[in-house]
């Protein structure tokens, strides 16, 4: 599993969204801490899970748009019925890609921590 750390109240720090703990993942923790409040989050988990069901494709899904911009123009994502794509934009930050189902677990999970 992917391993996050959260910035939280608890610590004396605003929520800011999740850190990376690997350099690896600084993308996906990009992706997942732009979205804060748990309507935003529903949003983004009926897309991949329409796109995950095959009921849509990406592009019908996002408006036909090919990416979806992840935040502080880091980079882009996309997604397929079986696995999201993490797109770097600068050599800061590593491509990635990890199954569909893992990132919507993760955002359920986000949206249960953000509630």
């Amino acid at each position: 599993m992917i391993d996050l750390k959260t910035n939280s109240l608890l610590d004396g720090k605003e929520i800011a969204g999740p850190v990376a703990t690997n350099e690896k993942y600084i993308l996906l923790s990009l992706f997942v801490g732009q979205f804060r409040f748990p309507d935003n989050i529903q949003e983004i988990i009926d897309i991949l899970e329409s796109v995950r069901s095959g009921s849509k494709t990406w592009l019908e899904a996002n408006d036909d748009l090919m990416f979806m911009q992840i935040g502080y123009d880091s980079g882009d994502f996309k997604c397929d019925k079986d696995t999201a794509y993490f797109i770097a934009d600068n050599s800061t930050y590593q491509n990635m890609e990890m199954p569909l189902h893992d990132l919507i677990d993760i955002m359920k999970n986000w949206k249960i921590f953000m509630s």
